[in-house]
C-alpha cells in the first residue's frame, strides 16, 4: 500500500480520533474485509491515508443506511470495474423501487429506437417466457428497465449486430431463468415446514435482493475469468 506524499503513517488510536470512528469499530471493518489489514512496522500496526479514504467511505456508507453487507458487495464489485458512483445510483434506484414494486419499462418501440432494428422474435420470446412482457403476445414491454436498455445501447456503439444483439439476450435471459430454478429447492425445502402460506412467501422473497446480488457478483467473477483465460484479457 503505497503512503501519498509525505502524510504520516497513524496509530489505531490515531485514526479513530482523527475520523470520529472507535478503534473497536475500526477493528470490526476490518475483520470483515472492509478495512484493509494495517501497514506492519515491527510489532506495530500502522494506518496510512488509503486507510483513511477507506474507513470515511466506509462511514458514509453506513450513514446513508446501507448494511456491512451491502457494503462489502459494493466493494467487491468496485475490484471487478464499477465506479462506486455507479453502483450508488443502482442501488438508489433499487431502494426506490423497493415499496411499489414497480419498473420502469420501456416499450419495444422505445426499444427499437435504440436498436434502430426490429427486435428479434426469438429474443422476444425468451422475453415473454421470463415475463418481461405484461402480456403474452403483446410484446408491448420487452425490456424491464431502463438498464436493460442501456445495455443494448452500449452493445450497438461496440458494433454488435442483429444476431449478435439476439445471441447475447438469449445468453443473458436462459441463464438467469435457469439460475432462478435454484428457488424451487428453496420453495420445497420451506414449504415442508407447515407455516401460513403469508409467512412462507413472504419468507421466500426476503432471500431474493440477496439472491441478486450473489448472482451479480458470480456473473462477474465468472465473466473476469473468461475474458483472461479465454480471450487473454489483463486481470481487472
Amino acid at each position: 500500500m503505497s503512503a501519498r506524499g509525505s502524510a504520516p503513517l497513524q496509530r489505531i488510536e490515531e485514526l479513530a480520533e482523527t475520523s470520529g470512528a472507535t478503534v473497536r469499530n475500526i477493528r470490526v471493518y476490518q475483520e470483515r474485509g472492509l478495512l484493509q489489514p494495517p501497514i506492519r512496522q515491527g510489532r506495530t500496526a500502522l494506518y496510512g491515508p488509503d486507510h483513511r479514504s477507506r474507513l470515511d467511505l466506509i462511514l458514509r456508507l453506513l450513514n446513508r443506511g446501507y448494511t456491512f453487507a451491502t457494503i462489502e458487495e459494493l466493494l467487491i464489485a468496485e475490484r471487478h470495474g464499477f465506479t462506486l458512483a455507479e453502483l450508488l445510483e443502482v442501488e438508489s434506484v433499487r431502494g426506490e423501487r423497493r415499496p411499489s414494486g414497480s419498473r420502469r419499462r420501456l416499450t419495444r418501440a422505445e426499444s427499437q429506437a435504440v436498436a434502430s432494428f426490429d427486435m428479434p422474435e426469438e429474443l422476444i420470446d425468451v422475453g415473454e417466457s421470463l415475463g418481461l412482457i405484461t402480456e403474452p403476445g403483446a410484446a408491448d414491454h420487452f425490456f424491464s428497465d431502463v438498464y436493460m436498455a442501456d445495455l443494448l445501447r452500449d452493445l450497438i456503439v461496440l458494433g454488435v449486430d442483429e444476431e449478435g444483439i439476439e445471441k447475447i439476450g438469449r445468453l443473458f435471459m436462459e441463464g438467469q431463468s435457469r439460475a432462478a430454478e435454484a428457488f424451487t429447492v428453496l420453495v420445497e425445502t420451506v414449504r415442508g415446514a407447515g407455516m401460513d402460506q403469508a409467512v412462507f412467501e413472504k419468507r421466500v422473497r426476503s432471500i431474493l435482493p440477496r439472491a441478486g446480488a450473489a448472482a451479480r457478483l458470480i456473473f462477474l467473477s465468472a465473466a473476469e475469468t473468461l475474458l483472461t483465460e479465454r480471450h487473454g484479457f489483463s486481470r481487472g
